[in-house]
C-alpha cells in the first residue's frame, strides 16, 4: 500500500517547523513561533489526503502525517465528529493546536492537587480557546498541559492540525467515568 501524500503547503509548514527546532530555542520560544506557523497553515483550506481524514466509528480520527526522526515532532490531522470530545488529557510535552475546518474548543487545566496519589486527580479550568478555522491554542507543560479538545458543532465535522515536540506513545486521561487519572497509550489510525 502507498503512503498518502502529504500536501505542498504541510510539507513547507514541516521544513518551517524543522527550522525553528533546528535553532534549539525554549519551548516556550517554540509554541510561540509553531503557532504563527500553524496559523498561516489553516489560514486556507488544506487538501489533505482522505487517509488523513479517517474516523472511527466511535470517538476521533487520530491521523498521523508526519514523524520528524531527527527532532522528534509530529504532525497529526485530528478528525472530529459531530459534538464528539476527548477526555482531560496531557502529553508532556508542548504542542500546537490548529483549526483547520469547523469549529472546536480547547479548555486547558491547571492541576491543583499534589499528585502524590498516581490515580487521583483535581483539575481547575484554566482558559478555553472556542476556535473556528485559523485559530490556533497550545499547551505547554508543566503549567498548561491537561486539556481537551473537540467539536462544538452539533452538524458537522471538524479538523484540527496538531503539532507535538514529541511522538507520544503515553499519557495520563481523566477516566470520564470514574474521575481517575489512568495511563492509556494513544494509536493512530
Amino acid at each position: 500500500m502507498d503512503s498518502p501524500s502529504i500536501c505542498p503547503r504541510i510539507q513547507d509548514y514541516i521544513q518551517t517547523v524543522r527550522g525553528i527546532l533546528g535553532e534549539k530555542p525554549t519551548d516556550a520560544e517554540i509554541v510561540a513561533r509553531v503557532q504563527l506557523a500553524a496559523k498561516d497553515l489553516v489560514s486556507k483550506p488544506l487538501d489533505l489526503d482522505p487517509a488523513f481524514l479517517r474516523i472511527p466509528e466511535d470517538g476521533y480520527g487520530r491521523n498521523l502525517i508526519y514523524r520528524d526522526d531527527e527532532f522528534g515532532f509530529v504532525v497529526i490531522a485530528m478528525a472530529w465528529p459531530p459534538g464528539v470530545q476527548g477526555a482531560p488529557h496531557d502529553h508532556g510535552t508542548w504542542g500546537v493546536v490548529a483549526v483547520a475546518e469547523g469549529e472546536v474548543v480547547l479548555e486547558n487545566y491547571e492541576r491543583i492537587d499534589d499528585g502524590t496519589d498516581p490515580e487521583e486527580i483535581t483539575l481547575r479550568a484554566r482558559d478555553c480557546v472556542e476556535g473556528s478555522v485559523g485559530d490556533v491554542g497550545y499547551v505547554l507543560p508543566p503549567e498548561v498541559d491537561f486539556h481537551t479538545v473537540g467539536n462544538r458543532c452539533q452538524t458537522s465535522n471538524s479538523l484540527t492540525i496538531h503539532t507535538y515536540g514529541l511522538d507520544i506513545k503515553e499519557c495520563n486521561l481523566v477516566c470520564p467515568d470514574t474521575g481517575k487519572l489512568k495511563r492509556v497509550y494513544p494509536s493512530y489510525m
